[in-house]
């Protein structure tokens, strides 16, 4: 490979996880020019906080070692995990699940984690506040033309998408197939609120929150799933509920469909009727002093599998190529995962003439992790909302079918597919591709 390649130029469109994951593994090379695009005025990352396996960590120190540093920074909590049924038959007892025992994750906050990685990024480098109006392709040794709403403009020779489910991306790559570029409804909802350690306490017990001895632990209920973690260095508890609609409507308008399911408090109460253990019935009354007039819970959407996450000079990563249910957590993976492999192919690029190469390499390792941890995050979240096909509330079935679920992030080599792409981007090039 040359030991002075030309000078390439990317924009990351939205500042959020993938997209600052990025940023950090690009930082690297002196031939790359990287810059990122964020249209709200401050970069941010919503919902519920992140857990990352010790796979997750190892990809993260590959990227950057400082971002190790960063998740304790931001009041990582090393924590084990485990699943329990609040409901049915078999109340409270445990499902084993293979490799997430003991202190197996560190669960962070989104906001402050995303806060720690961008605050080593040079200033110049980051973008909040920029509203782009459209995206031009001009010839192949021009690249891209960024126009941005004030009138300014900008030309980059790779546009990474990273904005997000909602994001304007995925139209790059799919233009107006609205089938391919639309999310749609899941069936399912969640709602995630935190409160202090001291009055979840109070409301929760103590016996499943313990700084000294910290747990995620899922509940597996009747339609329902609830789940709970420390965050903030212990001084927080996190809560999330999940359940599972019959009622699907997708809105035929431009707003797509529904991101919202209200319930009045007592069909909220309703819902967890069947969790009579007191840990979960405290979740229930801590979600209500926080929604006292109407609960708010937010829909699930995800996109439709696509064909490819790239054109020639254009390419996909995290939500915006593949949102997925949160069940297991898979999609920061995922999402570290593409920006670890993303990050060493355009870290390897010649010239601009290889970038086509570049993301077709990309694309080959990464699209099938991503569909396989949709599929698995799917059928994941029927068994632990309780409506798995023939598994219900059964604990036997459940440590049956949920042992092995996690297996595929937990033991991923990730050299192995950092070599797979790197040789799939030599042969589409060629030897005469990489002068000596």
């Amino acid at each position: 490979m040359s030991s002075s390649p030309s000078r390439i130029r990317v924009a990351i469109i939205g500042g959020g996880l993938a997209g600052a994951a990025l940023l950090r593994g690009l930082l690297r090379y002196p031939h790359i020019s990287v810059h990122m695009y964020e249209s709200r005025p401050a970069f941010r990352e919503e919902g519920p906080g992140l857990a990352f396996t010790t796979s997750t960590q190892s990809m993260l120190a590959a990227i950057d070692p400082e971002l190790e540093r960063c998740l304790d920074r931001a009041g990582a909590v090393q924590t084990s995990f485990e699943i329990r049924t609040a409901s049915g038959p078999h109340t409270g007892q445990k499902i084993e699940v293979n490799g997430l025992g003991a202190r197996s994750k560190k669960i962070v906050s989104r906001q402050a984690f995303l806060t720690e990685m961008l605050n080593g990024v040079p200033p110049r480098m980051m973008h909040p506040g920029a509203r782009i109006a459209s995206v031009m392709n001009l010839s192949p040794e021009q690249g891209l033309l960024l126009i941005f709403e004030d009138g300014s403009q900008k030309k980059y020779d790779i546009v990474v998408g990273a904005d997000g489910t909602h994001g304007f991306t995925r139209q790059l790559v799919f233009g107006d197939d609205e089938y391919l570029v639309r999310p749609h409804s899941t069936g399912f909802w969640s709602l995630p609120i935190k409160v202090p350690l001291r009055r979840a306490q109070q409301a929760m017990g103590s016996r499943y929150i313990d700084p000294r001895n910290p747990r995620q632990i899922g509940w597996v209920g009747d339609g329902t799933g609830m789940i709970h973690n420390l965050l903030d260095n212990g001084t927080e508890v996190e809560i999330v509920v999940y359940g599972n609609m019959d009622d699907i409507v997708e809105e035929d308008g431009f707003s797509g469909p529904s991101w919202a399911k209200l319930f009045t408090p007592d069909e909220f109460q309703d819902m967890f009727a069947s969790n009579q253990l007191p840990v979960c019935q405290g979740m229930v009354d801590l979600i209500q002093s926080v929604y006292t007039v109407q609960v708010a819970a937010i829909c699930q959407l995800e996109h439709a599998p696509a064909p490819t996450y790239v054109t020639e000079n254009i390419c996909l990563v995290g939500d915006s190529a593949h949102s997925m249910l949160p069940f297991q957590g898979a999609s920061v993976g995922i999402a570290i995962e593409e920006a670890l492999i993303l990050s060493t192919l355009l870290g390897r690029l010649p010239s601009r003439a290889a970038i086509p190469a570049a993301l077709q390499a990309y694309d080959r390792v990464c699209r099938p992790r991503a569909e396989l941890a949709t599929r698995s995050s799917a059928e994941t979240g029927f068994l632990v909302t309780g409506r798995g096909p023939g598994v219900g509330l059964d604990a036997d079935l459940l440590r049956r079918e949920l042992r092995h679920k996690w297996d595929f992030l937990l033991d991923v080599d990730i050299d192995a597919h950092r070599a797979t792409a790197n040789l799939i981007m030599d042969q589409l090039l060629g030897a005469e591709a990489w002068p000596l």
